[in-house]
């Protein structure tokens, strides 16, 4: 038996084939592996970083776990429903495609017949889920994006650049082995509140969330004191980055405050000082 390594798992799947006639199948067929190689080009993964095997009505493709996840994430999000938009747009009714998608991440084996595997048995189940298929039959857009637990975990869950964590909702799958399993899918309609995703304080933390100090009682002279002049310290929790980083523009994650320290303040109480 060949020993399994790690691969991200991608899997397509196109909304309603069987019903469309051999020569429109023919040309669906066409149109999906055009999105997948431009998705794949967009998150920048080379020919020699992924394997695919065709299932008909989709593909499913093993990627090399040295490509950054987010990476291909955000390229699901954004290449792949605009290119599916442009090339709808020029098709005919009958050759229009929509997708299911479904990210997982996983031990592989791969034989001289294909690829085996727990993990990999487990997207598809994700895939085939009815209300992963319901989600698509209700949105108008031209895919639904359901990574499973691991990788929302794992990625989405850390709000990578162009990945809101907010934007992925859970939906459960009871599986043919006798237990449930999770997935998250990608709906920009509505904010996700609920408490099945673990909290991300860099995410959730605003201002408001610390207490401010009472104001100080004015003084015999009818001046507040001079310590209620000095603004409190407010603490917030970013982001941290390890490694190398692009932000292009106005993108720090979380809420931006302008503080005034003590030494600050100290400076300005002696510049009035001075001018009397």
């Amino acid at each position: 038996m060949a020993e399994p390594s790690n691969k991200t798992i991608l899997l397509m799947d196109m909304e309603g084939s069987g019903r469309r006639r051999d020569s429109e199948q023919a040309v669906i067929h066409r149109m999906l592996y055009r999105v997948l190689h431009d998705t794949l080009s967009a998150a920048a993964i080379e020919p020699t970083e992924y394997r695919s095997e065709d299932r008909g009505d989709g593909v499913f493709v093993l990627i090399d776990p040295a490509v950054p996840k987010p990476a291909l994430i955000r390229a699901l999000l954004t290449a792949t429903p605009e290119q599916l938009i442009s090339t709808n747009r020029l098709a005919a009714e009958g050759a229009r495609i929509r997708l299911r998608i479904v990210v997982h991440t996983g031990e592989v084996a791969l034989d001289e017949f294909g690829a085996v595997g727990a993990d990999l048995v487990h997207a598809f189940r994700l895939l085939d889920a009815p209300a992963l298929r319901k989600e698509l039959a209700t949105t108008p857009e031209p895919i639904v994006l359901c990574v499973s637990d691991a990788v929302y975990r794992g990625v989405v869950h850390h709000a990578h650049p162009g990945v809101r964590p907010e934007h992925f909702h859970p939906l459960t799958v009871d599986s043919k082995e006798g237990h449930t399993l999770t997935g998250w899918y990608h709906d920009t309609s509505r904010r996700f509140t609920g408490t099945a995703r673990p909290e991300h304080p860099a995410a959730e933390a605003t201002s408001s969330s610390v207490p401010l100090p009472a104001t100080a009682p004015a003084s015999a002279s009818g001046h507040s004191s001079e310590a209620a002049q000095v603004p409190a310290l407010r603490t917030h929790t970013g982001n941290f980055f390890f490694g190398t980083a692009s932000i292009a523009g106005d993108a720090i994650a979380g809420d931006k405050h302008v503080v005034t320290g003590p030494a600050e303040s100290a400076g300005r109480r002696g510049r009035k000082g001075s001018s009397q």
